[in-house]
């Protein structure tokens, strides 16, 4: 055949006729023949069907190339890969917890392709994955393969990790590498899953990669319900109703502008604004880890938050109301705000930087770690400080310190580990945050930066 089949059945195994071959044909000698017999048959039998199947592999990579290649790293010849059970298992937690709702299968392109969408929970990749019902080679940060464990599992659900915080071309090339085998690649341009819920501005790097790859179609994937589902500040899921809208493919057949090819992205995968059915009562615990000033008074780490859908500032005794569709209302006010409001109001970032002669944070609890070698190794527990020209970590050891102007990159990885990279020599720094938001530390030492030096570190 002209044609390599890469769906159904053979979508999981790469030789189901062999398979079936030797299940009809072992059940057969188990039912009628001697026992000494099947010991000897079918394990021969066995034997010489994987070894034909191995021979004819060679033949179909001949015949076929880098597809065979994409298809044999998808799946294998008797236990299916490890990412078709997780599609399975989550295919029936979603419609039983989510009441997952996908719309427009029928846009699914042949692959390859690359399906962009809004990231607003760590759930996000797995309903993408049951929406599109094929293995999808998502892009993920480094840090999910620092250790042996999540290296091997996420190896072999097919992520593609990408450094955040410097280029990483070697990414670039085993992204080219997937698609030119026929695989289907899976971004989220934000680089990072929202605090609020609204969209983030695409990466440079992610526009510049889809550009590059101007050839390949484009499947834009709306993903509604997944931001109520695990905000990024909650420590754990809730039950929510969850839709997948699979869009239109682009195909832009040449290179566009950064702006355009993001307007035209952020409008075809931006969630709709409006209230979300939920199974469970809203929860606002957590919610300090992105509203970690007050909105009305302005004091840092004042507001609290406990199981209901209330919190409260201990500044100003503002008492305030979370709904369904993440607006706010404070106590005795009849106008709503969204979060993302919220949080643009008090954070520096977004233009209200630090007035002059505030002072700057109090010391936080926290535990460093310090890349040594592609893995982190703990430096220990001790209080992290902030001057207008260092970040300084205290503990039983030696202190240390960075410049400020030498600081690169300032991500935050999960929702409490503050990574920078910087110093001299350069190097990567893992701050675990224990009692303080890492959100508020990466906006204050940006802001800082910025108005001391005139410059801001990368925020990818």
């Amino acid at each position: 055949p002209q044609r390599l089949i890469r769906s159904g059945v053979f979508g999981l195994w790469r030789h189901p006729i062999y398979l079936f071959f030797i299940l009809f044909f072992g059940g057969f000698s188990v039912i009628f023949w001697p026992t000494g017999a099947v010991l000897a048959a079918v394990p021969a039998l066995v034997l010489m069907t994987f070894v034909y199947a191995r021979l004819e592999g060679y033949g179909l990579e001949r015949r076929f190339g880098s597809l065979y290649r994409g298809h044999r790293r998808q799946t294998a010849i008797v236990v299916p890969r490890l990412i078709h059970f997780v599609r399975a298992v989550f295919a029936g937690l979603s419609r039983l917890f989510f009441r997952l709702e996908v719309l427009g299968r029928k846009h699914i392109p042949e692959p390859p392709f690359i399906v962009v969408s809004a990231h607003r929970s760590f759930l996000d990749p797995f309903f993408i994955l049951v929406a599109l019902g094929t293995p999808v080679h998502f892009i993920t940060t480094s840090g999910m393969f620092r250790t042996p464990l999540s290296r091997f599992v996420f190896s072999r659900l097919l992520c593609l990790p990408a450094t955040r915080y410097k280029p990483d071309v070697r990414n670039a090339l085993e992204i080219r590498r997937r698609l030119h085998e026929g695989c289907i690649v899976g971004m989220f341009p934000e680089a990072e899953r929202s605090w609020t819920g609204s969209m983030i501005g695409f990466k440079p790097e992610a526009v510049r990669l889809l550009n590059n790859n101007s050839a390949i179609p484009i499947l834009p994937v709306r993903l509604q319900g997944t931001y109520a589902v695990w905000p990024r500040w909650a420590r754990r899921p809730r039950r929510a109703r969850v839709s997948v809208r699979i869009e239109t493919p682009i195909f832009e057949g040449n290179r566009v502008s950064s702006g355009d090819l993001e307007s035209r992205l952020s409008g075809l995968i931006a969630p709709q604004e409006g209230p979300v059915r939920r199974s469970g009562p809203i929860s606002a615990r957590g919610i300090e880890a992105v509203l970690y000033r007050c909105p009305e008074c302005m004091c840092f780490d004042s507001v609290h938050s406990g199981k209901g859908a209330h919190f409260e500032c201990s500044s100003c005794l503002a008492e305030f109301t979370l709904f369904s569709d993440f607006s706010v209302q404070r106590s005795g006010d009849s106008v709503r705000s969204s979060l993302a409001d919220l949080s643009r109001r008090i954070r520096p970032v977004s233009g209200g930087g630090l007035t002059a002669g505030e002072p700057l944070l109090s010391p936080a609890r926290a535990e460093l770690s310090i890349e040594n070698g592609g893995r982190f190794e703990a430096v220990g527990a001790g209080r992290l400080n902030l001057s207008a020209l260092q970040l300084t970590f205290e503990s039983m050891g030696p202190a240390v310190s960075i410049d400020l102007r030498d600081i690169r990159s300032l991500v935050i990885e999960g929702a409490r580990k503050l990574e920078v990279y910087g110093g001299r020599p350069a190097r990567l720094y893992r701050f675990t945050l224990v009692d303080q938001s890492a959100l508020k530390w990466q906006d204050v030492i940006g802001d800082v930066i910025r108005r001391h030096f005139g410059a801001s570190p990368s925020p990818v």
